[in-house]
């Protein structure tokens, strides 16, 4: 297994289309980045862990309930450098990422993705097949570099999304849109 980040200009972009966690309040922004994690992207999933009160990327073992969304508000640091894509969270540049724990039927874009080179060989074979998602489900999972790994097979694990249908962003780039 090769997993392979969706190849992307500049960071993981989010777009919260409909969530409750916003309307709710089941958010977390308190929880410090783990000392192995160095950049967080929005569109991330990832653990906090309660204990530590931080937040770090899933391993294989990551139980559900665990996971949270990372949506943090964008900064403009640079301003030679405008745009979303430009914008996550380091260690550089402080702060806690801001994250929301996902409801059934929650939805929301983002570029923030990751595939396993063995089931899907290309970025471009794994476009064909979520352009037939109407068809042949594609699902969305947690995965080890926190972006959500796409996959064909439904995952056993209880913490899972399906993907609605491919789209873009405000800036063009290629999305995909997931309910929970």
């Amino acid at each position: 297994m090769a997993l392979t980040r969706f190849t992307i200009d500049g960071n993981g972009q989010i777009e919260p289309n409909n969530v409750t966690f916003t309307r709710d309040g089941r958010i977390e922004s308190q929880f410090k980045m783990a000392s192995d994690l160095t950049k967080v992207e929005n569109g991330m999933l990832l653990v906090l862990d309660y204990a530590n009160r931080e937040v770090k990327l899933p391993s294989s073992t990551t139980e559900a309930g665990q996971l949270a969304l990372a949506y943090s508000a964008e900064k403009n640091y640079d301003s030679t450098k405008p745009g979303l894509k430009n914008f996550a969270i380091t260690a550089g540049n402080g702060g806690c990422p801001r994250m929301g724990y996902l409801t059934l039927g929650d939805t929301f874009t983002t570029n923030c993705l990751a595939y396993d080179s063995t089931e899907y060989a290309t970025e471009t074979a794994l476009k064909t097949a979520l352009s037939g998602v109407t068809s042949v489900p594609v699902y969305g999972t947690f995965s080890t570099v926190g972006a959500i790994k796409l996959t064909s097979t439904k995952p056993a694990v209880n913490e899972f999304l399906k993907v609605v249908r491919p789209t873009t962003l405000p800036d063009g780039q290629y999305a995909v849109e997931f309910v929970k």
